[in-house]
């Protein structure tokens, strides 16, 4: 946990709540929690066996979108766990922006 709370606050400049914040969302699972700590080890979406959540990886979503960070990637990921046609159907609108 902590080391995703530092990446959060001395990579991605966040304040401390926020780092929790989003550190809380990525831990909720605990394979996706540690896919997103060898990603923070490594930089590198190629694992040897990637969580797959509705036939999508994170090496894919990121291929998908490359604008999304990593953690956005695996927040994203939690979404697709938890909201498969929700998440679907931002991969299907080409991720839109507001």
């Amino acid at each position: 946990m902590e080391k995703i709370i530092t990446y959060f606050i001395e990579e991605k400049k966040t304040t401390a709540v926020v780092a929790k914040v989003l550190t809380k969302i990525i831990m909720k699972y605990e394979d996706l929690q540690n896919e997103f700590l060898e990603w923070i080890d490594t930089r590198s979406f190629d694992f040897d066996e990637p969580v797959t959540i509705e036939g999508y990886t994170a090496k894919q979503v990121h291929e998908i979108e490359p604008t999304l960070d990593a953690a956005g990637i695996y927040n994203f990921m939690v979404t697709l766990r938890e909201e498969p046609d929700i998440a679907k159907g931002y991969i299907k609108n080409g991720f839109p922006r507001k």
